[in-house]
């Protein structure tokens, strides 16, 4: 089999941590795609952008896992096991993800999405439009993930970086920062099975456009502490100071 991207994704999310687990956590997560020209962009895409979502069929090229397990540990299962393929864990047989994206517009050959949830330079194997009378299964079940919502946090930002967030929109000419930073660590991007990650008041971050975003969890609430820039990515995966 012979399986080449079609383009890379340029995504706001600079590495795994931070990056939604699931497509639509975050509605403000954009992302552009790029179409590569020998698959003629200006052919290939016409009639796309009458379509109001996508669906993205990637590749997880940041998977370092050479030998996949037969069960894995979802993180709202909070340590639970359940069967690979009852998963969307990136650890599989073959590093193929599959995410719906709302598509804001095409532009030539690019393409604006919206509700991302993959990692910038993420290679996509394919685009194909949703079609809600096809895709959409009104009377699905949702398996063990019914008994298992995401987990909730309450989501505070302290003066400094209620300053920093209006200092970066104004920087990168975009908006609703802050809705984005909420709808991020709402739902806990800390691995609940790493007991030092998730100790109270640890001081953690994670990268997002050109800045790094400083937050603290105590109890139930996630504290955005401040945004820095001129900051590097380094592999600490808990992404601690």
């Amino acid at each position: 089999m012979n399986v080449r991207p079609i383009g890379i994704l340029r995504s706001c999310f600079k590495e795994k941590f931070g990056t939604p687990r699931q497509p639509h956590v975050a509605p403000g997560a954009m992302a552009t795609l790029t179409i590569a020209g020998d698959h003629k962009p200006e052919q290939s895409l016409a009639g796309l952008d009458g379509f109001s979502h996508v669906w993205l069929v990637s590749w997880f090229h940041l998977n370092t896992n050479k030998r996949p397990l037969p069960k894995v540990h979802p993180p709202r299962l909070r340590g639970g096991t359940v069967g690979l393929f009852a998963s969307r864990s990136p650890h599989r047989p073959n590093p193929i993800g599959l995410s719906l994206a709302r598509l804001v517009r095409v532009d030539g050959a690019t393409l604006h999405l919206a509700g991302i949830d993959l990692v910038d330079g993420t290679p996509i194997l394919d685009v194909k439009p949703y079609i809600p009378e096809c895709d959409a299964a009104p009377d699905a079940s949702s398996g063990w993930t019914l008994a298992a919502p995401f987990c909730g946090l309450d989501v505070e930002l302290t003066p400094r970086a209620e300053a920093d967030v209006a200092a970066a929109e104004a920087r990168l000419g975009v908006q609703g920062l802050r809705e984005l930073l909420v709808d991020l660590l709402r739902q806990d991007i800390r691995n609940p099975r790493d007991r030092a990650q998730s100790r109270e008041g640890l001081d953690l971050g994670f990268f997002l456009h050109d800045f790094e975003t400083r937050f603290s969890v105590k109890g139930r609430t996630a504290v955005v502490l401040r945004l820095e820039t001129g900051t590097r990515m380094h592999r600490n995966p808990r992404r601690r100071g």
